[in-house]
């Protein structure tokens, strides 16, 4: 009779056990930010002090193509001048459905100051491939500094994986 009940219980617990499965999104958009603070002493939005453009910088339909392995969004030409337009050190978000996933800066390549701490969004390529690219820090990532790297996201993977822009 134990053994039953032990068998039972057994297919209780692995009936009951489901693996978490990340649900994508419909829309992945790059906001400007109306508002934000700097964490004290880095170079990073304070999540719990930024708000939102209310329209995105960049629409879903502007981003053709996400690769994963070396984090570039290929955008339309459009997209790209807006980009350009852009003065250095402007903070953005990356969202799924208006959520944000990431913050990040825009740091151009002329930019002389540092940023060790964010993503950070740079325009190597615009002219031949508009194609942007999201780093670990500017001009590189630093050795020793902890960074919370959503590039990635699970969520932001399966949305433009259902997109069938997932490179």
């Amino acid at each position: 009779m134990l053994r039953y009940l032990l068998a039972f219980s057994l297919i209780l617990l692995l009936a009951s056990c489901k693996k978490d499965k990340v649900k994508a999104g419909n829309n992945v958009e790059m906001y400007l930010l109306s508002s934000y603070q700097a964490v004290s002493g880095k170079c990073q939005v304070d999540s719990s002090l930024s708000v939102l453009q209310d329209v995105p910088l960049i629409r879903n339909e502007e981003i053709l193509q996400y690769s994963r392995s070396t984090y570039a969004y290929s955008l339309t030409i459009s997209a790209i001048q807006k980009i350009k337009n852009l003065i250095g050190r402007t903070p953005f978000a990356i969202t799924v459905d208006r959520k944000v996933i990431f913050y990040g800066f825009y740091m151009p390549p002329i930019m002389s100051s540092t940023c060790f701490d964010s993503i950070t969004m740079d325009a190597v390529g615009f002219d031949q491939t508009n194609t942007m690219y999201m780093r670990q820090g500017y001009p590189g990532a630093l050795s020793g500094v902890p960074f919370d790297d959503q590039r990635n996201n699970l969520k932001l993977i399966a949305t433009f994986s259902n997109q069938g822009k997932l490179k």
